[in-house]
């Protein structure tokens, strides 16, 4: 298993590049533009984040940790961030980053998707808002950091206290309900598939099927898993998120691989057959003559209402849709402009001014009004549409995004911000917070995940060839 540091960035300073593309404006060439953008997300965000001074292996969500502090955000973020370190080499930082979180799994097999220090008590006023959903002291635990090789004397390496929280602020629908398993799984993949370390994944396997069995545990009587917006809070999706079906039916997948990888062959089977269930259950309830649905509401059944969502997205890129509904769907999807406002991909729907009065948060004991904030452009929605351009071959597609992922930093000092608004129709506003590290490891994933349709990533990385 290879647990050592690589150095990944030399040659050529990137700010010598950032000063360039500056100066040379449209004469920079498309391929130098895709080099310097996803250096910048490396060398300005992602490894500006690898902070570990909470234990080793630890990263914010922005660069410079910002209002989140040390949290440590178990769900999409870290596991697209993971994705993208393990991709540039930074394979003990993974590593040290997946024990901190197996830490905090409860007997159930549940893991949090926020963690947050326990060494004093949360305040009142945090458990009347966005902690209200946390067990103090009853999930609290205490981590000492295992030693490896390559760790940074910085890191704390004392045992701490911790406390994960499971249960969202909007409790009634609990959007984020299978969040956190689920990318655990997903990491441990991502894991293997870069150390194919045998060892390694036999000491996790226990663990990562106790989080399996607990996303199996959230499937309702209707054969969909519950846990509203499986990446969403605002607005949720109450009930049965059809995102969250296909990851689902992902995470049954990778258990599988998982387990037939070390000779379990019966678990193997039974996760695929998890798998197909859920799948085909899926395809009977979401899909609608041309496209697929967005949720299930629990009294309004399926909601169809804001034109075509990221959901088609998942699942031709999740490997849900079939060859028969690709070929209505494909085309639809590229004709689509309004997944792409302002040129900036990808928007979670393509009509986001048509939400219902119905759809908004429950009733909530403090303040909010920021019930729009998720309908938007976000790197996790690119993600999804980079794994369908992917998996139908759509090499322009996924190299214009790219571009259009650059020049958006380009014009924030090659920075990036948590969404971008639709504001019109053919404009976006950034929002949320700056240096956010979720587009970022997006771009490094796809330049450097798909390196037949990315040459440029043997010079991001400053290797000969790809």
């Amino acid at each position: 298993m290879n647990i050592t540091r690589r150095a990944c960035i030399t040659g050529l300073p990137v700010a010598a590049l950032w000063a360039r593309s500056r100066t040379s404006g449209a004469e920079a060439s498309e391929s130098e533009l895709i080099v310097t953008g996803t250096r910048a997300a490396l060398e300005r965000t992602l490894y500006a984040a690898l902070r570990e001074r909470a234990y080793p292996g630890q990263f914010t969500v922005t660069a410079d940790a910002g209002k989140y502090g040390e949290s440590t955000w178990a769900g999409q973020d870290n596991w697209a961030m993971a994705g993208a370190y393990l991709l540039a080499g930074r394979h003990r930082e993974v590593l040290d980053y997946f024990d901190f979180v197996q830490a905090s799994q409860r007997k159930d097999g549940n893991i949090p998707f926020v963690i947050v220090s326990a060494e004093k008590p949360p305040s009142p006023r945090s458990l009347q808002t966005w902690h209200r959903g946390l067990r103090y002291p009853e999930d609290v635990y205490v981590y000492r950091p295992a030693v490896r090789p390559g760790q940074p004397d910085h890191a704390d390496m004392r045992a701490r206290k911790w406390i994960g929280l499971f249960v969202h602020w909007q409790m009634k629908a609990n959007p984020l309900g299978v969040l956190a398993p689920v990318c655990y799984i997903m990491t441990a993949a991502e894991i293997f598939a870069a150390t194919k370390s045998q060892e390694w994944l036999r000491q996790k396997l226990d663990s990562l099927e106790a989080a399996g069995k607990h996303v199996l545990s959230r499937k309702d009587p209707n054969g969909l898993l519950g846990g509203a917006g499986f990446y969403l809070e605002s607005i949720p999706r109450n009930q049965w998120d059809g995102v969250a079906q296909c990851y689902g039916v992902r995470t049954f997948r990778e258990l599988a691989r998982l387990t037939g990888a070390v000779g379990n062959y019966d678990a193997q089977a039974f996760w695929n057959g998890q798998a197909d269930r859920l799948a085909a259950r899926f395809r009977d309830v979401f899909w609608k003559r041309d496209h697929f649905a967005e949720y299930v509401h629990p009294e309004r059944g399926v909601v169809d209402l804001h034109g075509l969502s990221e959901v088609n997205w998942a699942a031709v890129g999740l490997g849900l849709a079939t060859d028969k509904q690709i070929k209505v769907l494909w085309p639809i999807l590229m004709d689509e402009k309004n997944f792409w406002r302002g040129g900036m991909p990808t928007q979670l729907v393509t009509h986001p001014d048509s939400y219902e009065q119905w759809e908004y948060p429950e009733p909530l004991p403090f303040p909010y009004s920021n019930f729009m904030f998720d309908v938007a452009a976000m790197g996790r929605v690119w993600y999804l549409e980079v794994l369908a351009c992917v998996r139908m071959g759509e090499k322009r597609r996924l190299r214009q995004a790219v571009i259009n992922v650059c020049r958006m930093a380009q014009k924030s000092d090659w920075f990036w911000h948590e969404r971008y608004h639709a504001d019109g129709p053919d404009s976006v506003k950034p929002e949320g917070a700056y240096r956010y590290c979720e587009y970022p490891a997006v771009l490094a994933r796809t330049v450097l995940g798909n390196t037949h349709i990315f040459p440029e990533a043997g010079s991001v990385l400053n290797k000969r060839g790809t």
